[in-house]
């Protein structure tokens, strides 16, 4: 007997046809080389990812997928299986939250997060590559790293600004 969640997903058969993979056939080949089931889950978490340009927090991934999908545990769970599988990558807020962003398809890129808006940027260039390469060299492997970024963005710089200004004066007592 099939369970639920099994590989009977509309989407679990759908094969590219092209020169190019999109980035949901990406997934489904890689979990499948990874020995893993396409489950219905694991195919709307990273649905779920592939709609958003930048990175979400589990609670986000859960709350949109809904919770007729699947639990909080096991977003978790493909989460860090996605991982190590190397199609999302974890990204932090500066108090510690830990977000996830689909990285199929994509080159790797680093971000600055706002500190009071929570609103992140790509950044676009970073010589870690080039610090992988050197200690692959000198016989390291699956190396990995964690860089962030934290400032405050000019928006909310501005509002900032805006606040800590004397309040005007009316100009009908001036």
């Amino acid at each position: 007997m099939i369970a639920a969640t099994q590989s009977n997903h509309p989407l679990a058969a759908v094969t590219a046809t092209t020169d190019t993979i999109s980035p949901l056939d990406e997934a489904r080949a890689r979990i499948h080389q990874a020995g893993m089931r396409i489950t219905k889950p694991r195919v709307a978490i990273i649905e779920a990812l592939l709609k958003h340009h930048g990175p979400i927090s589990i609670e986000r991934i859960h709350q949109e997928m809904g919770v007729e999908v699947c639990d909080l545990v096991t977003v978790y769970r493909c989460l860090s299986a996605f991982e190590s599988l190397d199609m999302v990558r974890r990204s932090y807020l500066h108090n510690g939250t830990c977000l996830y962003e689909v990285t199929l398809g994509k080159q790797r890129h680093y971000h600055i997060v706002c500190k009071t808006c929570g609103k992140t940027e790509p950044v676009d260039y970073f010589p870690v590559e080039g610090m992988e390469r050197m200690l692959t060299g000198r016989g390291y492997s699956q190396i990995s790293h964690v860089v962030e970024f934290f400032g405050i963005c000019p928006a909310c710089q501005q509002l900032a600004t805006t606040r800590n200004a004397a309040p005007a004066m009316p100009v009908e007592h001036l």
